[in-house]
């Protein structure tokens, strides 16, 4: 990536790593990504989604990788609901940037919205919706709360989230 690659940030994205708004991680394509016709793989766009949106979880107080013990329960996140609007297919090389926000807070979900920005072709890619649930796999996989603090952080990222 080029040193111009990597400072210019589109507009109603956030510096990429900051702990601001609209939160923002760099991201990149492999050559194994690529199918017969050379773009990414559709799948690969789950990937980076994914990425963004485990980062964003350790921005807010969520471990996405591992599971965090609360009040004597393993709480943690599970994705519920996902959709994902393709844009414009996606090559190598390309430097992307991956938005993530919060629209909403429920009481035991939140939604997230996200967006691949190309730099290659200089527009979104895909944009995606995620429902994620917090469960206690310990109590039977019942439903938990959002905690103050998580909500907090995630008002703090995105003072404009529905609740």
């Amino acid at each position: 990536m080029s040193d111009a690659e990597n400072n210019e940030v589109p507009p109603g994205y956030g510096r990429p790593g900051a702990l601001e708004g609209p939160f923002t991680v760099r991201d990149e394509p492999s050559w194994v990504d690529l199918d017969a016709l050379g773009h990414v793989n559709h799948a690969v766009y789950l990937r980076f989604f994914e990425n963004a949106r485990m980062k964003y979880f350790q921005a807010v107080g969520i471990e996405g990788i591992s599971r965090s013990v609360t009040e004597g329960g393993i709480v943690g996140p599970i994705l519920a609901t996902m959709t994902v609007d393709y844009r414009r297919p996606m090559g190598f090389p390309d430097p992307l940037l991956v938005k993530t926000s919060c629209a909403k807070i429920g009481r035991t979900s939140f939604t997230l919205e996200a967006e691949i920005w190309s730099t290659r072709h200089g527009g979104v890619c895909a944009r995606g919706n995620f429902v994620i649930v917090l469960l206690d796999y310990a109590n039977g996989n019942a439903k938990v709360r959002v905690p103050e603090p998580v909500r907090a952080a995630m008002r703090a990222l995105d003072p404009a989230i529905s609740e």
